[in-house]
């Protein structure tokens, strides 16, 4: 499952009910302020468990005794099978309130089964056992009619997506049937031929911009939900006498560990990719335009420098390198401030490939997507990243646009890029060739 938040049950926070905390995460899902965190939980005739997906560790015991409350929350927000536990224990002054969203095992059925579990503890029954398997039945039922998963699906291309609510999310590809577009098509067989194969390449192209951005935004919302769990364990740990893990820590420890410097690492080369391809596309992007986009793109770039401890390991990524319509783009289009920034990160951000001698080392870029989608095989041979525009036709570019959402990436620094510069600054030591 996934931890969703926990709230402390205070008058202070505006939370003196169940309702109270469940309506604040409803807020929260609104302002998509949510950072979920997958874990695995754990029932027993003793407490409820919580570990680490990746290292079995236990970020929490709540011994049943401790449980005051337990529900669900369904169909209220994106997050449709929501676990609550309301739990505190004879050290703590307030409750917490702690929301799991339930992906894989419903709510309903943690539900039942740490309910059983209770009663079986409070009253000496042993109704658990009959719980755990009605809902063993449940599962296999489901598993009997849904198919197994075939692996990661295939990223479908859109078509015609103009007006729809995917243009807060995607750049749309041409459209082989507007009307526009024939018009302008009228000529050779051979002309026509070439026209598609540019409509063919500017839509793997965008489909490669959306799944670039989409990640660089995943690893901000990252650095934010850590940033947000440092900020929350150093309320918690004000005041304490000992040093002794309190409720929730675990949690909270998990959730504010940073990415690591590998991650950071990809996020870096997918920043500058998708300047390539901005700079590329920027004759069919619009609402925003590519030069809006790149004007979004240098507030997450700052964050994920200051979360890093400076610019030295952007500086240590050389591929892909920018190509001169990247730079040339850049120059002309960003602030002062967003110059300034952009010129620390020395040569292998600032020097296009043309001004790097012709057998210098370096590697071919190929990304690799949270979404298991993988670029078509011809596009990476020849670093396309780093090839100049000069080759496109510029037919297609009085086109109607490609419509690009009004990306949640924000230009600027808010509290939180500050909280999450504060809780990863760290000494990171130069590395070689990227």
């Amino acid at each position: 499952l996934q931890h969703l938040a926990t709230f402390i049950m205070d008058k202070s926070e505006s939370i003196t009910t169940v309702d109270d905390a469940i309506r604040k995460l409803i807020l929260l899902n609104s302002k998509e302020k949510i950072w979920t965190q997958e874990m695995l939980l754990q029932v027993n005739d003793k407490s409820i468990r919580l570990l680490d997906c990746e290292t079995q560790e236990e970020l929490e015991d709540f011994p049943l005794p401790t449980v005051q409350h337990c529900q669900t929350v369904l169909n209220q927000m994106r997050y449709s099978s929501i676990l609550l536990l309301v739990c505190q224990d004879s050290e703590q002054h307030k409750p917490d309130i702690h929301f799991f969203n339930c992906d894989e095992v419903e709510a309903e059925m943690v539900h039942e089964d740490i309910e059983s579990a209770l009663a079986d503890h409070k009253h000496g029954k042993k109704i658990r056992p009959q719980t755990l398997k009605a809902n063993q039945e449940k599962i296999k039922q489901r598993q009997s009619i849904l198919p197994p998963p075939q692996g990661p699906a295939p990223i479908p291309i859109q078509h015609d997506m103009r007006g729809s609510a995917m243009n807060r999310n995607r750049v749309a590809p041409p459209s082989q049937h507007d009307p526009d577009y024939e018009r302008r098509g009228s000529g050779s067989h051979d002309h026509e031929e070439s026209r598609a194969m540019l409509a063919q390449k500017i839509e793997k192209e965008t489909q490669i911009l959306n799944c670039t951005l989409d990640d660089i935004e995943v690893f901000v919302a990252r650095l934010q939900k850590a940033a947000e769990a440092f900020r929350q364990l150093n309320q918690r740990k004000k005041g304490k006498k000992n040093k002794k893990k309190g409720p929730a820590e675990g949690m909270l420890t998990l959730r504010a560990r940073p990415p690591s410097e590998a991650e950071f690492i990809d996020c870096f080369q997918k920043t500058k990719l998708a300047f390539n391809l901005l700079a590329k596309l920027r004759k069919h992007i619009q609402n925003p335009s590519a030069s809006e986009l790149v004007h979004f793109l240098f507030g997450p770039l700052e964050l994920i420098i200051n979360s890093c401890g400076g610019p030295e390991l952007a500086r240590s990524v050389l591929s892909p390198l920018l190509s001169k319509d990247a730079t040339d783009f850049l120059r002309g289009h960003l602030t002062p401030k967003e110059i300034n920034l952009w010129d620390s990160l020395g040569e292998t951000w600032t020097r296009s490939r043309a001004e790097w001698p012709r057998d210098a080392n370096i590697p071919t870029y190929i990304p690799k997507f949270r979404n298991g989608w993988e670029p078509p095989t011809e596009i990476p041979v020849g670093a396309p990243w780093e090839r100049d525009i000069g080759h496109l036709q510029e037919e297609l570019s009085s086109a109607n646009g490609y419509p690009y959402r009004n990306s949640s990436l924000k230009r600027g620094q808010t509290a939180e890029q500050t909280q999450a510069g504060d809780a990863f600054k760290q000494n990171v030591t130069p590395h070689g060739n990227r």
